[in-house]
């Protein structure tokens, strides 16, 4: 298919008047109107691929043809959908759901069409074109000669032509639908605002000329677009995983790719399959199968409850009844046992004082015990205060001892020497203390006394504190013991417990006072005793009310489970009763899934099956366009590259015929390995395996015509002559009509040198030109041949020698080149020609010595062509000497005022010889 992607061309049709402003506008607005014709390369293959379903040795698969021929039968709407969001998808399962069952199996009329068997014309004939893009009005284009070459600058209407000659061949320009522009918008004509459809007529195998039907899927391959080899060039920079789109791209089989991309990876999102409302149903009815269980068990679980209260009951007390026991349990309104216990139990006895009269009898005692201990010994020591005094004294001697050394330290005389002390004052002390050692326990006597004396007062003191709460407690702050008590200081000091100690010689009130105390202390001790009896008292009660609590929650949740079962029976009575009206339309919405899921669940299986049939034959394409193709492809890849060493021409080329192989090639150098071409090959040579594929599938096709659109300007500047040798001068096309455009007048002008001289008269020029302002481009037709020799012969017929030698000596650097090649592939192209300077160009005159002197030397060289051809070279330069062609070959090229006219018998020979020359077959390797 044709796959450009080049501005529009209107043969400069710029303007800048209101009028053309407001046609732009509106031209602009239809560019953006999405296509309303779907793509037609789809659809054909589309086609193709449910002729494949219906193929012999297919199994049967009767759901999956009529899936398939209902998207053929609205193909159209269904191309535009895409898998965004699920449109096609979405689309397929409506369209499916309501005329899937009217589908008769049966291949329909469109896909029973094969592709013609043999091709109906020999040749194109003639083409009119206009209004068409950028022709405004018809022009007509003889296309009967063989290689009819259209050449001239960027807009000028080259794509024009090759889109009309598209129209008229296919049926569709790609162009438009790959733009998603209204094919007759796009197609129309900018300025006169329509387009006319082209008219091309041809010539049978007889010789009649009929006008040619499209037919997209017979005369695609006649096509050879740049932007193809331009896409297939970009294979390397691809994942391995787009290789196989690229190379359905380069048979123009991309539409399809995207078409059969767009189907959704399941439709299971459009579809009933699961049953969520049966499922709800069945849950429901679950349920009500549950209530009705409920209410058929409530007698056994209300005989099973009664069971278990009775048991409870006598858990309690034997022969006790369940109303029995929830009577001693009582309530708020009915009081029981239990509430009894709880005021007998909220009856709380007076806190234990702890205070007994003996207690306080000894305290006090002990006491007056210390305090007698303390007096004794403070009147024993102060019996004895002197000895007292010379303790201290002897102490502080001693403690003199270290600082004064040997000397008293009273007079500081000496302890020893002539002049000492009479008595060693430190040994006097030591003998003193020792004899004082018994004063000294008496000392500690004393203050251990003491210290007995205070512990004692503040336990006396702590148990009087107790009692004076107690008296207060009792309100009885205004007795005497309260008032003593309350009369002491925080830390009192002194014999404060006098008025208290019987043995104290005390007045009467002061006996009393420690009478009452002692009254009091019984009081204390009455109410303890009575307190503990209390608590005895309690516990029977506090293990009743205990027990009748545990029970009390046994016999709530026994009543709770009863008052459960009644509300679950109550409300399951009222489910099932409720049942069927409730949910009427739950019911009903179940029924219509129901039919639903059987709908829809043969519909999915139905499009796994055809998605995955489809797939595969999308997979398979590659193959089947690469099939056959091999040996084609490798002699051209190889013709292309003729100048490329030996050891780097294919020695082996496998294409691939399954999506995920490679293109593998093997190169002269090393035969044995295969290796993947679009990783070692440079993106030029790429270039060319690409072109070679496509004219190997036209080859394959035995296409009579071959479009090149600007095909040639895809290819690097180095490989034009070897593929201008393999179309133009190869017997694999001797018979196939060609239609180049180029922008190239040195291609074109190179074309028309090469053609061998049977085909030279079978060459028609156009030149394309930029319109002048009616926005029709100019069509120059009846160009003359570039070709030299032609153009000598001519003008040799027309009597002008000088253009016709100045012809000769252009025609005679172009052979002499092809002689050196043709004289290199035979192994004798090494030359000695002199040249004038570093760098310089051999002299022609040189080159044809050097030539004519290689043929000669060659005497070993056994080729037909050896001896005109060293004829011929040798008549060029003068051989013998007599011969004027090479004087004239000079003469010929430059100018001279007032000379005389060239003898004609010399020029007839000069472009004879040239002329027989041209007639040899020079080609490489022949």
């Amino acid at each position: 298919m044709l796959l450009r992607s080049r501005p529009l061309e209107t043969g400069r049709t710029a303007s800048t008047g209101p009028a053309h402003g407001k046609f732009a506008v509106l031209y602009l607005l239809l560019t953006k109107i999405l296509r309303e014709k779907v793509m037609a390369a789809a659809k054909l293959d589309f086609e193709r691929f449910v002729r494949w379903l219906y193929s012999a040795g297919r199994p049967a698969q009767p759901d999956v043809r009529k899936l398939a021929v209902l998207c053929l039968q609205n193909f159209e709407e269904l191309a535009t959908t895409t898998r965004n969001r699920s449109q096609r998808s979405v689309y397929l399962v409506g369209l499916a759901r309501n005329s899937l069952n009217q589908i008769e199996d049966i291949a329909p009329a469109e896909a029973q069409d094969a592709v013609v068997d043999a091709w109906p014309w020999k040749r194109l004939r003639e083409f009119t074109l206009g209004p068409f893009r950028g022709f405004r009005t018809p022009e007509v284009f003889d296309l009967t000669k063989q290689v009819v070459l259209f050449y001239g600058p960027n807009g000028s209407g080259k794509t024009s032509l090759c889109e009309g000659l598209e129209y008229a061949l296919l049926g569709e320009v790609e162009e438009a639908d790959s733009k998603r522009i209204n094919a007759r918008t796009y197609l129309a004509n900018l300025h006169a605002r329509r387009f006319a459809e082209p008219t091309l007529s041809a010539t049978d195998h007889q010789g009649n000329s009929f006008n040619v039907d499209a037919n997209l899927d017979a005369y695609r391959f006649c096509f050879v677009e740049k932007n193809r080899i331009d896409a297939f060039s970009r294979l390397a920079a691809r994942p391995a995983a787009q290789r196989a789109e690229l190379i359905a791209t380069l048979f123009g089989m991309e539409q399809f790719n995207e078409f059969v991309g767009h189907f959704n990876e399941n439709i299971d999102g459009q579809l009933v399959l699961v049953g969520t409302k049966q499922d709800s149903l069945n849950a429901k009815r679950t349920a009500l199968a549950a209530d009705q269980q409920t209410v058929v068990a409530e007698a056994q679980a209300l005989q099973s409850l009664t069971a278990e209260e009775a048991a409870l009951a006598v858990e309690y007390a034997a022969g006790i009844t369940f109303e029995a026991l929830k009577q001693l349990i009582g309530s708020v309104d009915a009081p029981g046992r239990l509430q009894e216990l709880d005021a007998i139990l909220e009856r709380v006895p007076p806190a234990l004082v702890g205070i007994t009269r003996q207690e306080l009898v000894d305290s006090l005692d002990m006491v007056v015990r210390h305090q007698t201990t303390v007096d004794t010994t403070e009147a024993a020591l102060r019996a004895r205060s002197d000895q007292v005094s010379f303790k201290g004294l002897y102490a502080a001697v001693l403690a003199l001892r270290e600082p004064t050394g040997e000397r008293c330290p009273a007079c500081d005389t000496p302890l020893a020497g002539p002049v000492h002390v009479r008595t060693n004052p430190y040994e006097k002390a030591t003998a003193g203390l020792e004899e004082l050692r018994e004063l000294g326990v008496l000392q500690e006597t004393h203050r251990t006394a003491q210290r007995d004396v205070e512990q004692a007062a503040r336990e006396l003191q702590q148990l009087l504190a107790t009692v004076s709460n107690f008296l207060t407690v009792q309100h009885e702050q205004h007795t005497g013991v309260a008032q003593f008590v309350s009369g002491l200081r925080a830390a009192p000091v002194g014999k404060w417990w006098g008025p208290l100690a019987t043995q104290h010689p005390a007045s009467d009130m002061e006996s009393n006072l420690f009478d009452e105390l002692l009254g009091v202390a019984d009081r204390i001790e009455a109410q303890d005793a009575a307190t503990r009896q209390a608590h005895l008292d309690r516990e029977p009660f506090a293990n009743e009310r205990r027990r009748l609590h545990e029970f009390q929650l046994k016999v709530q949740a026994l009543n709770l489970r009863r008052q459960q079962l009644m509300d679950s029976v109550a409300a399951a009575r009222g489910r099932i009763a409720a049942f069927d009206v409730a949910n009427a339309q739950l019911i009903a919405e179940a029924g219509q899934e129901r039919i639903a899921i059987d709908r829809d669940a043969p519909l999915k299986a139905t499009y796994d099956r055809f998605l995955a049939q489809l797939r595969a034959y999308r997979d398979q394409l590659p193959g089947q366009l690469m099939a056959g193709l091999n040996e084609t492809a490798l002699n051209l890849y190889n013709a292309f590259n003729r100048n490329d060493l030996d050891a780097d021409k294919l020695a082996a080329l496998h294409l691939p015929v399954a999506a995920e192989e490679k293109i593998e090639i093997a190169f002269r150098g090393v035969p044995d390995r295969r290796v993947d071409a679009l990783h070692v090959l440079s993106e030029g040579h790429i270039r060319c395996l690409g072109l070679a594929i496509l004219l190997a599938k036209a080859v394959n096709m035995r296409c009579p015509t071959i479009v090149f659109d600007d095909a040639i300007n895809a290819i690097d500047h180095d490989h034009r002559g070897g593929i201008r040798e393999a179309l133009f001068e190869n017997e694999t096309f001797a018979e196939t009509q060609f239609i180049v455009t180029c922008h190239s007048n040195e291609f074109i002008k190179d074309i028309q040198q090469h053609l061998p001289v049977a085909r030279r008269n079978e060459c028609a020029v156009y030149l394309l030109r930029h319109h002048t302002g009616d926005h029709q481009p100019r069509v120059s037709r009846n160009i003359p041949s570039a070709n030299y020799i032609g153009k000598a012969r001519a003008a040799r017929e027309a009597l002008n020698d000088r253009d016709a030698l100045a012809a000769s000596r252009q025609a005679l650097e172009m052979l002499s080149e092809k002689i050196w090649w043709w004289l290199v592939s035979h192994d004798l192209g090494v030359l000695t020609v002199p040249l004038v300077g570093v760098g310089a160009e051999p002299a022609l005159r040189n080159l044809c010595e050097a030539l004519a002197k290689r043929l000669r030397d060659a005497k070993t060289f056994s080729h037909a062509n050896r001896e005109p051809l060293l004829a011929a070279l040798e008549r060029i330069l003068g051989i013998p000497a007599t011969n004027l062609v090479w004087t004239y070959l000079n003469k010929g090229t430059h100018e001279e005022a007032d000379r005389d006219d060239f003898d004609g018998e010399q020029v007839e020979s000069v472009v004879k010889t040239l002329e027989e020359i041209a007639g040899l077959d020079l080609r490489r390797g022949r």
